[in-house]
């Protein structure tokens, strides 16, 4: 991904940056050495670890450390939650800074190397620019963004706004088993606002219990994680959702791992919102509904049964890993 020049700008010209610097006229930061751009990256470091104290979204949310480095920096940290990272964080001396940017890689940034976008919300972070004008500031980033498919970490709050106000509620849903039988499971799936204001979700899918958040809208979908809480299992949701506004029925995928085969599945999903929010909704026990069974025309199961008869590819599943020969077809 292209550094973008409008953030370069920014920092070239940022108060703290031109203090600690301590230099006088126009600065070449094309001939800067390690060194000072050592010192751009404390200021940055000081400022992002300020940031995310008060913010500690900001990392729920991954927008400024990915999942597994942070699952990493946890374990090497010997920290338990993320209370005890910030707080860890937070008693950082000021000559021991959390090294949320390296000068190596600013430097690198400055001498046209490509950059993450984990890193980019963290110099936007540091340039306190909302989160709502984050895709203005990507603008020169976005075609090469469009060519490489790289899908970006963060997601506006005005995308989780917008959840709020058209998409909380409780919904069933739909997807057919992965063990080859012709059995749809029917479960609960709910949507609702946290306390902290975060948009969270439950579910409990063949006797397992889900609990994740949903992390904003790109793109005219809806992106999901769930962890599964019984056992080690992440399920990845996305729904196409476009411009409509409190939907009926929502359509999508989600991707997890076959609990019989463990390896990698994708399987269509159907979300049907309830026009009722019973508090006891979570605590309905999922069901399976075979498509060999008769149900009245007009009930939700017999349409989404018959939607989802149509299809063969309901479940789509992966081999294990191999080598080039064994893609060869035996005519090959």
């Amino acid at each position: 991904m292209h550094f973008s020049d409008k953030i370069k700008r920014a920092i070239e010209r940022d108060p703290l940056v031109l203090g600690a610097l301590k230099v006088r006229g126009k600065l070449d930061w094309n001939s800067f050495t390690r060194t000072q751009f050592n010192t751009v990256a404390r200021v940055i470091n000081k400022e992002i670890s300020r940031e995310a104290m008060a913010n500690p979204e900001l990392i729920e949310l991954n927008l400024i450390i990915g999942k597994q480095k942070l699952d990493k920096e946890m374990e090497r940290l010997r920290c338990h939650n993320l209370y005890e990272y910030l707080k860890l964080i937070g008693n950082m001396s000021e000559y021991r800074m959390y090294n949320w940017v390296s000068g190596k890689t600013l430097q690198s940034y400055w001498q046209g190397g490509d950059c993450k976008f984990i890193k980019v919300n963290v110099l936007l972070v540091f340039l306190k620019v909302p989160m709502k004008e984050w895709d203005n500031w990507l603008q020169e980033n976005r075609v090469t963004v469009q060519k490489t498919s790289i899908p970006a970490a963060g997601f506006s709050k005005s995308s989780l706004q917008i959840i709020k106000s058209y998409y909380l509620g409780n919904y069933f849903l739909y997807y057919q088993k992965t063990d080859g039988s012709k059995n749809i499971i029917k479960t609960p799936f709910i949507l609702k606002e946290h306390e902290s204001g975060h948009v969270i979700v439950k579910s409990v899918s063949e006797g397992h219990r889900y609990s994740g958040k949903v992390m904003g809208i790109r793109d005219g979908c809806l992106y999901i994680n769930c962890q599964n809480l019984d056992f080690e299992e992440m399920e990845q949701y996305v729904f196409n959702i476009g411009l409509e506004t409190k939907p009926q029925v929502l359509f999508g995928v989600s991707n997890t791992v076959s609990v019989k085969t463990r390896l990698a599945v994708a399987l269509r999903n159907v979300l049907v919102k309830q026009k009722t929010d019973d508090p006891s909704f979570d605590n309905i026990q999922e069901t399976e509904i075979p498509f060999t069974r008769k149900y009245p025309s007009s009930t939700e199961e017999a349409i989404i049964v018959g939607y989802l008869k149509q299809f063969t590819d309901n479940i789509i599943s992966t081999p294990n890993c191999c080598s080039l020969d064994d893609l060869r077809s035996p005519a090959g």
